[in-house]
């Protein structure tokens, strides 16, 4: 009898060692990449909308674009979150402008994203929430169409919380990106997790209207810090209550001509489901230093 007490006291220390963090962990207690706990079932955030823009410096109605995005996020603040794309084989529309431009932002890897969400539609044009639209296309054309596309989705709810923290190391140049997502319903779809680094205030040239002048470039796509197609939430259970955790390391460009000025960068997150239904359930930023 004494012999079966003490394997049943030493099953429930084990149980009781499994990686399931207490309520209220914080983000530096674990150098895990993923861990998981239970926790009380947070209040919902309010969705928030993430607009893929495809952009280019020599697009001249792409200024009209970022207004539109600009109208729509003082309309609902914090609640429209953009990332401009300027992928390399959007052919003229992407090149620096010849004799003007200081820098060139096409980042090679924003092809395989616009490839992963469907393929070109012109420019400019949006993935409003990567919702699929009328005629199964996730990038939408017409500026002038994307607030009425927009209004629907931002009274949907979602059934998870997203709470990001950002730091940087200068001494070995390494940004750490930490991640909670909180489940607020129970989720039976797939979920992944996409990182992007953008940049603000961003001086140099633009075709804006036909006339090429200096602009102020806002939310310009930097890096990808995960996968493009998002690193994966389903290595647990994702119950009402369940908090998932991930940490994210990733090196900033501090060289070169293209070097972020890492006071106006950002990190933006989101998740999303995947296949045929690629739409994002939250998304969310965070300062990058």
């Amino acid at each position: 009898m004494r012999y079966i007490l003490f394997l049943g006291i030493l099953g429930l220390f084990f149980t009781s060692c499994e990686e399931q963090k207490p309520p209220g962990v914080d983000f530096g207690d674990t150098r895990a990449v993923d861990s998981s706990y239970i926790a009380s079932v947070e209040s919902k955030q309010d969705k928030v909308i993430l607009i893929e823009e495809l952009t280019g410096v020599q697009c001249a109605n792409c200024p009209q674009a970022a207004a539109t995005i600009k109208t729509m996020s003082d309309a609902n603040p914090g609640r429209i979150l953009a990332v401009g794309i300027h992928p390399p084989l959007g052919g003229g529309f992407t090149e620096p402008i010849p004799t003007k431009s200081i820098y060139d932002f096409r980042v090679p890897i924003a092809d395989e994203i616009i490839n992963f969400l469907g393929g070109y539609r012109g420019f400019p044009s949006g993935a409003l929430n990567r919702e699929t639209q009328s005629g199964g296309a996730i990038f939408i054309t017409s500026p002038a169409t994307w607030t009425a596309l927009v209004n629907p989705i931002l009274l949907q709810t979602t059934p998870i919380n997203l709470h990001l923290e950002s730091s940087y190391t200068a001494d070995n140049n390494t940004g750490e990106l930490r991640v909670r997502v909180a489940m607020t319903e129970d989720v039976s779809d797939d979920l992944f997790l996409t990182a992007y680094v953008i940049e603000n205030d961003i001086e140099d040239y633009q075709d804006n209207a036909g006339n090429k002048e200096l602009y102020m470039h806002q939310h310009v796509f930097r890096a990808a810090i995960t996968l493009v197609s998002g690193t994966s939430l389903n290595f647990t259970d994702k119950n009402a209550g369940k908090v998932i955790q991930k940490r994210i390391n990733f090196n900033a460009n501090i060289s070169g001509d293209n070097a972020w000025n890492l006071d106006n960068c950002k990190v933006v997150a989101f998740v999303h489901k995947s296949g045929s239904d690629q739409s994002i359930l939250q998304a969310a930023e965070v300062k990058l230093k």
